[in-house]
């Protein structure tokens, strides 16, 4: 998968990346090299090779969100002298080790679907003790996790923290907290995050398409009930245990906030949802996201082009309705036809879902010229891509941490658009380079557009740009939080 695009499937990792990673996995076992000099807010663990960075996704397999800022981490730590050994899900095709950018990764196997053994008795997935043998070889390291999912997520943290192993957990996005993903109560309005097990279940039973009286008397079952209804694979038990799906969540939260030394939140209403939910602020660090060295690079080797007269406007991200691509075509499609302006939509395929929407974003468009469809693109090419359009819309429904592709326009000097939600309100509210909009509301942004391209013909407001947050500045955040555990 690669985010806001997606381009040519990745070369498998070679035998001899394999095997040199294998070395590598293995350096902990010798004596340490002399640090090189220490830089300025550099910390004591400069020079040390005892990180683990767990996540369920890793690159050259695949680049979401997550994947590019844990790259840009491992990076940016590498280059002050502190190497990291990521800890990953073997995707299919991927060899046991392999290197990436320099970076040793060990894989683990993680089972297709939950068994049910799984479901029936909380087992681990199959595969788990492989994950346990790479704990094992990495005695006295820091362990930092940065997802919450079945292949990497509450039993993972258990056995580094069972190991002895200090344990850091960054949580990225609201999944954590959110039965249907995207911290919107019952779909109207943010969510607090506080996981109350009959709210959460019958929120999320009215996602899956129940009514809502019905999806409330599926909430208030019985706790036993609905945890008897868990062991089994069907639709109608699926939706009997509602309940038990919320419970589990709040134990496994609970867990985290247990057996994670430190929890680092990438955004504010993140650290708010983990407070609401009984972490103690001792433990909790505020680090936001940061635009990668290479991307910044890349912007500056790419100056945007001279305006013409059309507004060109930009979509990145995935075909999903929590994105409101619709909407901000519903708002174009308001205006005047004799406006100047142009949406060019990128994004990967995806499944089923995300195609089916796709399908109905054209049905929207129709024959109307001011909107194009154009191929997913790497991350790699977008300071390029960007420095042909003058503003990103964001126009999301849900509550993003972020989102990474934002701070990257704004690293471009693209001006943007976003909805007044989550990590969006926060990075643009009050400051130059962008304006926030009411969330899925079509008269709200026809005229923010409208607005902005009158205003982009008058004046040169398109220009204003906000320098973005580094992940050198994430970098420095983590080091600082690494000394504090190595004492």
């Amino acid at each position: 998968m690669v985010r806001g695009g997606g381009g040519a499937a990745q070369p498998r990792a070679s035998t001899a990346a394999s095997l040199a990673c294998d070395g590598a996995a293995r350096a902990h076992d010798r004596p340490a090299p002399r640090s090189p000099p220490r830089r300025a807010g550099e910390g004591r663990m400069s020079g040390r090779r005892h990180l683990l960075q767990a996540s369920a996704w890793y690159p050259p397999y695949d680049l979401g969100g997550t994947e590019i800022y844990l790259q840009g981490l491992v990076g940016e730590l590498a280059e002050r002298g502190v190497e990291s050994v990521i800890v990953v899900p073997r995707p299919d095709g991927a060899p046991q080790r392999y290197r990436h950018e320099g970076a040793c990764v060990e894989t683990y196997p993680v089972s297709g679907a939950a068994t049910a053994h799984e479901l029936r008795r909380g087992a681990p997935h199959a595969g788990f003790e492989e994950f346990r043998t790479v704990l094992a070889r990495h005695s006295g390291a820091i362990y930092h996790q940065h997802s919450w999912t079945r292949g990497c997520g509450p039993q993972h943290l258990r056995a580094a923290h069972e190991l002895g192993l200090r344990t850091v957990v960054t949580v990225h996005v609201g999944g954590a907290f959110c039965l249907r993903g995207t911290m919107m109560l019952r779909g109207e309005g943010p969510c607090d995050g506080f996981i109350d097990e009959r709210r959460c279940a019958g929120c999320w039973a009215e996602s899956r398409g129940l009514p809502k009286p019905l999806a409330m008397r599926l909430a208030s079952l019985p706790l036993g009930a609905a945890r008897a209804a868990r062991r089994f694979a069907s639709p109608v038990a699926t939706a009997l245990s509602a309940r038990a799906l919320g419970a589990e969540k709040k134990r496994d939260l609970a867990e985290m906030i247990e057996r994670a030394d430190r929890i680092v939140a990438v955004c504010g209403w993140l650290r708010d949802a983990l407070v609401a939910n009984g972490a103690p602020e001792k433990k909790l660090v505020v680090s936001r996201q940061g635009v990668t060295r290479g991307f910044l690079a890349n912007a500056r080797a790419n100056p945007r082009r001279p305006r013409s007269g059309r507004l060109e406007l930009l979509y990145l991200g995935r075909w999903h309705w929590t994105k409101g691509v619709d909407v901000v075509v519903r708002a174009i499609a308001a205006l005047p036809r004799s406006l100047d302006l142009r949406l060019t939509m990128r994004g990967p395929e995806g499944g089923a879902e995300e195609r089916a929407y796709k399908a109905d974003i054209r049905a929207l468009v129709g024959d109307d010229p001011r909107f194009c469809f154009a191929d997913a693109a790497p991350n790699a090419r977008l300071p390029e891509i960007m420095a042909l359009h003058d503003c990103l819309v964001v126009p999301s429904l849900w509550l993003e941490t972020g989102p990474m592709v934002a701070l990257e326009a704004q690293a471009c000097g693209l001006f943007v658009l976003g909805s007044r939600l989550g990590g969006l309100a926060e990075l643009l509210d009050g400051r130059g380079g962008g304006e926030l909009v009411e969330a899925g509301s079509v008269e709200a942004w026809r005229d923010a557009i409208l607005r902005l391209a009158e205003r982009g013909a008058e004046n040169n407001v398109l220009r204003e740009t906000n320098e973005p947050r580094t992940m050198a500045a994430a970098a420095a955040d983590m080091i600082a939080l690494y000394d504090e555990l190595a004492g």
